[in-house]
Parts: C-alpha cells; structure tokens; sequence
C-alpha cells in the first residue's frame, strides 16, 4: 500500500520510539488526509518490541465503528469497539473507545490499563479536550502511565477559543508542538494532501438575500443584505428558519442533480441544517420535489444510524440525501458526497472546516467538492483562508505533469437570535445558479379531492404493477420497504390524509426507485 507524506514520516518517527529517544507524537493532518491509517500503523512498527496493547480514543460512536473496521486496512492486529464493559479488548490488541465512555468510567480504563502491558494511547482530534477540564481530568492519568502516547487533530484550535490540553502555547497563543524535546512533530497542510491527491478541491457558491424580522418589541425590521449592517446577524437567524433557506437549498440541489447527470454519477448531498425541526422542514422540502432524502441528527439513535448507513451506501436500500443536524464533521466519512448546502448558524471556523472536509474526500471520478451556503461576513472570512490556501496548490498542479485526475462539540461561534421573529426572506444574487421548479403535479386542473384520489389511484396501480414482477417469495418484503418510504416521503402521514404535494412527491419517488419496465 502506497503511503501519503505524514504516514511515512509517522512510520519513521517510530524508529525513535523503539530507541527510546520520544514517547510522544504530535499528529496534524488536515481533514480527509488520511489520519485514521496512523493506529494501524503504530501498531504494525511498534506491537510486540515497545507496545502491548493500544488504546485509541475518539470523539464519536460513528468513529469507534469506523476505527475498528478499517484498523486491519493498515495492520495485521485487530483491535475492538468497546464502551465500559469489562475485559474491552477480549483477545484483541487493543480497544477504540469515546472520551464520553471514559469519562463515565474512567476507574474501569484505569484498572484495564494497569494489568502490566505496555499500552499506547491515540487520541483522535484531541482538540476536543479542554486543558484542565472534566475530560482531561479523566485522561490524564491514563496518559501518565502509557508507554507511548500519539496525539491527533485534523484543526489544532477549539471553536470556543480555550486552550487544548497537552499543548504548549508560544507566546502570541498559536500551538507550539516542537518545544516538547520527547516529541516528534508530523505535520500534512491541505496543501499537501491537494498536491498528493489526498483530496479533491472544494468550491464554493454564495447566495445573498434580503430578510424582514420583527423584534422583542414589535418593531419592523429590514435588511436587504445579509453580508453587512448592524442586523446582519438577525438577518442571517431570519433567512435559515424562511423562503431564503428554501432557496439556497434549491439552488444546492438543482446543481447537485447536474452534476450527478454530467460530471460524476455517483455524487452525494449533504444537508446541513441549524437545528432538529428545520431539519425536518428541510426534509420534508426535498422530498415534496422527489428527492429521496434521509435524516439523521444524533448518530446514536437507532433510526438515525440505520440512515448514515444508507447514505454510506452501507446497508440497502442506499440513499444519495442526508439531512443533518451539528453531525457534518469528524466521523462522517462519505466519500462520494459532492455537495454541501450549508445552512448551519456555526461559524466557528474549526468546525466549517471539518464540515467542508465531508466533500474533500477522493472517489472514483470525483474531481472536486461544492459548497453552498450564505453570503454572510463571517461565513466568507472562514472560506476565503481554505480558497487562499488551495489556491497555490491547485496552480502548481496546473502547471506540472502531475496526475490528470485524482487519486482514488466545542462549535462555538453560533448566531442565536431567539428574542425575534422571522417573517420572510429572499435570496438573490444567484451567479448562474439553477433553482428547482416546483413540482408538476398531475392533476390536469382537477379539484384537490380529486387530484387526491386520482394520485392515490395511481400510486397503487404503480405498487401492483412493480410487485408483480417480483418472484412470490419477495413480494411481502418489497411491500413493506414501499409502504414506509413512502410513509416517510408524505412526513410519516397515512396516503389517505396526505395532500396533493405530497402524494405528487410519493409518485416521484415511486417512479425513481421502482420504475415499471
């Protein structure tokens, strides 16, 4: 397996481990680059000479999952998913677990790491740690006792600006990682990983508009922008929660769906909405237009997993639209997704930039990332440093002979207006960009009622004349899996209460996943 840049440089660092000169490795790559491949390969130089066991620590479940599936991608060991159970490893070499797990417990980890072996300790986007807060009370003395401990992070800065824990800080408050004379330092900017391959460029799309509020006293207020004024801020909390949103996201779609139909076929959209019950107006937006969009707001909820795993294109049937709520950053690890509508409050650069990294992944085909979102001051700001930093590595590439193609909680900084209320707004400024149409509701100027029974009518005459193709054993099984997309298509409502739009919606998505030959 060929290697990127930081992991052979962490291949070589582990040369200084074994003669004993550092004990510690500082690794920042940014997001997409590959950092997950480092366990594996600590464990593949350094398992059985320095190292017994390893214990890998994540933010997510969604990360746990992922680091003991792909840990074998990059090792002969295996090592296992574990909460606070006893004897977590059980034959493994190791055990990947949350920072929540072990600061419920952190007497059980202590009692697990003191049986004699020698442990190394990886924490996954460390940043996450505030310095002498509850987590690293919990961690710290784990890291005290470990023979090696490796410390990652895709963004080195928390988004409520507090120092990270296990980190020396110079003097003008930037991270100083080389003062530590036991450590190795591994570095891998976003232009490296541009320049490798690592990850495909991501562009982006502004919409600006116009909002109309009302305030905690009654007055009227105005904006024409939302990129300047004294209410920019009101203007922004407005346009996500009305039309505007609707708009941009629109705009996201309709690009998204050309994209897919001209460029890259298999290209995904992620929807990033600002809380649970816009997510859901989100959603239900989409599929009023035919999308087949999913949702998923904590990863550990039963109904939201079995979505991720959709979108992943890990269980069936596969989705192409997720919807989310503060879940687009570490973890979610799809790289087929092309577009981002970015309709999140967030401006804490450290998590848009893990929220933009969910469209720098490489895949077959994928030549680059796109990301819509507002046209306010401070979102801009956050993308002009990823633009100004691709931008010398996407030159140099275009003037070299270099590959054609691509290889194959602390978000701060929110915008929270609670004490106003949004009355409508507007987008404009759209640069070329494609707004869906609304739908074509088949009712060929019918009354409601009967555009209702007429929809209804075909809906099930489209259900029989599909199953009917399908052998008697299937039958009951594909009858179900209709019956509840579409049930989710219409908001969870019975055909018979649905309206026209949505039993046009049904109708869409009847006819994109189950055509009739």
């Amino acid at each position: 397996m060929i290697l990127r840049r930081h992991q052979e440089e962490t291949a070589k660092a582990t040369e200084r481990v074994l003669s004993g000169e550092i004990n510690r490795l500082y690794i920042s790559v940014t997001p997409g680059g590959g950092k997950s491949a480092i366990p594996g390969i600590i464990a593949e130089k350094l398992m059985g000479l320095v190292l017994d066991r390893i214990l890998w620590i994540v933010p997510r479940n969604s990360l746990r999952d992922q680091g003991e599936a792909d840990f074998p991608d990059w090792s002969q060991y295996r090592i296992r998913a574990a909460g606070n159970e006893s004897d977590p490893c059980r034959g493994t070499a190791g055990y990947v677990t949350t920072y929540q797990a072990i600061v419920a417990d952190p007497e059980r980890h202590r009692l697990t790491m003191g049986d004699g072996k020698r442990w190394a300790i990886i924490l996954d986007e460390f940043h996450h740690v505030l310095d002498g807060g509850e987590w690293y009370q919990a961690i710290d003395p784990l890291m005290q006792s470990a023979a090696l401990t490796v410390l990652m992070s895709g963004t080195l800065a928390r988004g409520d600006g507090q120092p990270i824990a296990w980190i020396h800080y110079a003097d003008n408050g930037t991270p100083d990682l080389e003062s530590d004379p036991r450590a190795a330092v591994v570095r891998y900017s976003r232009v490296d990983a541009l320049t490798e391959g690592a990850i495909v460029p991501v562009h982006f799309r502004h919409l600006d508009g116009r909002a109309e509020w009302e305030d905690i006293d009654g007055t009227l207020r105005r904006s024409e922008t939302l990129s300047s004024g004294d209410y920019a801020g009101d203007a922004l909390f407005t346009a996500l929660r009305t039309e505007y949103a609707y708009q941009l996201l629109d705009a996201c779609t309709a690009d998204w769906i050309q994209h897919r139909a001209e460029v890259f076929p298999g290209g995904k959209l992620l929807v990033v909405a600002p809380n649970i019950p816009l997510a859901e107006q989100y959603l239900g937006h989409l599929q009023r237009r035919g999308i087949d969009a999913l949702i998923a707001t904590s990863d550990d909820g039963p109904a939201a997993r079995d979505a991720i795993a959709r979108f992943k294109g890990r269980a069936i049937p596969s989705a192409d639209v997720l919807v989310t709520v503060a879940m687009a950053y570490e973890g979610m690890s799809v790289p087929a997704v092309s577009h981002i509508a970015c309709l999140t409050h967030i401006r804490s650069i450290p998590w848009l930039e893990q929220c933009f990294a969910r469209a720098n992944r490489t895949a077959p085909g994928k030549l680059a990332g796109y990301v819509f979102g507002p046209m306010d001051k401070r979102l801009v700001a956050a993308i002009k440093a990823i633009e100004d930093e691709q931008a010398q590595a996407l030159k140099d590439m275009a003037e070299s002979d270099w590959a054609k193609a691509p290889a194959s909680p602390e978000a701060g900084g929110g915008i929270g207006r609670p004490t106003i209320k949004p009355i409508g707004s507007q987008a404009y400024g759209h640069d070329g960009m494609a707004i869906l149409p609304p739908i074509q509701r088949p009712d060929g100027g019918l009354t409601p009622r009967e555009a209702e029974r007429l929809l209804r009518t075909e809906i099930a005459k489209h259900i029989e004349a599909y199953i009917g193709q399908k052998r008697a054993g299937s039958k009951a099984a594909y009858m179900r899996i209709i019956h509840a997309t579409l049930k989710d298509a219409a908001g969870g409502k019975v055909r018979e209460s649905c309206t026209v739009d949505e039993l046009a919606a049904q109708m869409a998505v009847l006819k994109d996943r189950w055509p009739v030959c």
